[in-house]
């Protein structure tokens, strides 16, 4: 009997970019067989204030439709939407998921912030495909949430399509150029570029922590229920599977 073809014991609802080819992918080939993942796409194709807000309002609608599968847990997975506009809409969009879902949300920048946070980190530095002004907002959203960056660099992409198309030797650059001695991890926000295979090596030329959205999802996921376990090549944060703080 193939035991990946077994009922799931948890339905995991995910709200991704319509734009987006990495996020099911990453998810489907490192999570445990124990969830399930069910995508609804909300309209987005550019890193813009148009595009970023013309996504936002499609949030409500799509988590009802993820409702009528009875979801265990809600993931928008979309950092650059918290970061442009703000903590208040980060919260006010989680509380909204949660009453059109009827069941617990979490947002890809909260899940970020909680990933740093159980791994003690005070100092990052950022490494993003986003365009400046986007990286701007990102960097700003951090020091809110009491976290101090110390260095960041952006590839300046606004078409988001394009970013899953980056290759492995541009992501190990980017990252490689973020880095900054006082960091005590490197956060790579984005979660159509492709980097959860690279964490492992990433990790060991920095010496320090490499934490992305995708990998934070997957850590705040399973975090919420209280799986038992670790995961290895894909970084120190589901490799330690470190407490909520």
């Amino acid at each position: 009997m193939r035991s990946d073809l077994l009922p799931a014991r948890y339905r995991i609802g995910m709200l991704i970019p319509s734009s987006n080819t990495t996020i099911e992918r990453e998810y489907y080939s490192i999570m445990p067989r124990d969830f399930s993942f069910h995508f609804d796409r909300l309209s987005m194709t550019a890193l813009t204030d148009e595009g970023i807000k013309a996504q936002a309002v499609e949030v409500a609608g799509a988590s009802r439709r993820l409702a009528d599968a009875r979801m265990n847990l809600m993931l928008l997975c979309q950092t650059a939407a918290s970061f442009w506009l703000g903590g208040h809409w980060d919260s006010k969009t989680r509380s909204a998921m949660e009453e059109a879902a009827g069941a617990a949300a979490l947002t890809a920048a909260g899940t970020l912030i909680s990933a740093l946070r159980a791994m003690s980190t005070l100092r990052v530095s950022i490494a993003a495909p986003f365009p400046k002004e986007v990286g701007e907002r990102t960097i700003q959203y951090m020091h809110s949430n009491q976290l101090e960056v110390v260095a960041s660099s952006f590839l300046g992409i606004r078409e988001n399509a394009r970013i899953a198309d980056i290759p492995p030797s541009a992501v190990m650059e980017l990252v490689h150029a973020a880095d900054h001695r006082d960091a005590q991890a490197v956060v790579i926000p984005g979660g159509n570029m492709p980097c959860m295979a690279l964490l492992d090596r990433l990790e060991f030329e920095l010496g320090k922590p490499v934490v992305t959205t995708n990998q934070a999802g997957m850590w705040a996921i399973l975090s919420h229920f209280r799986w038992q376990g670790s995961i290895s090549e894909c970084g120190i944060l589901l490799k330690r599977m470190p407490h909520c703080i």
